[in-house]
């Protein structure tokens, strides 16, 4: 991760040091005592520091020294490591509309992809973006999108019953 880094008014690096997301000192935050969340960071230095000398980012400091295991086939978890292409969002925004719920809609993209370590993203991503796309669809016409849904909820299931008064602006 960066750790620190200085940029010129022009936007370019003047400094930049890369550390381990792991390193430094783990904080204690503690909200509830009752259930202590373990820290993953553990105090150590390894990062690499970078100078621009030159016009040229030139390399200063590299320490190496990892106090706990690495998994490098942990790394496509990491957010940096994770996208969501255009053509699986298509994907997903059709099977919400169409009523299809997330966890078959991921696994058939899971399916599709012959395993979860060949997604280049987990079901987190997949359902964060589908809160937004259904957040951005209710933005113009809100009522009636809204409305729309308690209809289809209805017509899905015969114990949900919805009743809604609008108004000629709704």
């Amino acid at each position: 991760m960066t750790k620190r880094n200085k940029r010129e008014d022009d936007e370019s690096v003047r400094y930049v040091t890369l550390s381990c997301a792991r390193g430094g000192k783990a904080r204690k935050r503690i909200t509830n005592i009752s259930k202590p969340r373990p820290t993953t960071n553990t105090d150590f230095k390894a990062r690499i520091n970078a100078v621009l000398a030159d016009g040229v980012l030139r390399i200063t400091t590299v320490c190496n020294a990892h106090n706990h295991g690495l998994s490098p086939q942990k790394a496509r978890f990491f957010r940096c490591n994770r996208a969501i292409d255009d053509s699986v969002k298509r994907q997903l925004d059709i099977n919400d509309k169409t009523g299809i719920g997330m966890s078959k809609s991921f696994n058939s993209l899971v399916v599709e992809a012959d395993g979860f370590e060949k997604l280049p993203f987990i079901e987190k991503d997949a359902r964060n973006y589908i809160d937004k796309a259904r957040h951005l669809r209710l933005g113009k016409g809100g009522a009636d999108a809204l409305r729309g849904y308690f209809e289809r909820m209805q017509y899905k299931n015969d114990g949900f019953y919805s009743s809604m008064d609008l108004d000629d602006d709704g």
